[in-house]
């Protein structure tokens, strides 16, 4: 489903995307699908973290 989503992001002419989640298992997933880290919010909620992930589209002009 993720793949569908920025496909068409990339057909409407997004280059990026960026999300937050929480550091309690879904990190690692979005990660799995070439997003990457760029900052986190230690004890946040207190105990766990938020993390903010980002990926560059890829459009078929670029390929």
């Amino acid at each position: 489903m993720m793949n569908i989503i920025e496909n068409e992001a990339a057909k409407m002419g997004c280059t990026n995307v960026h999300l937050d989640t929480y550091g309690f298992g879904a990190p690692r997933f979005y990660e799995r699908l070439g997003y990457e880290r760029f900052a986190v919010l230690d004890d946040y909620p207190k105990g766990h973290s938020k993390c903010f992930l980002k990926k560059r589209l890829v459009s078929a002009q670029d390929n």
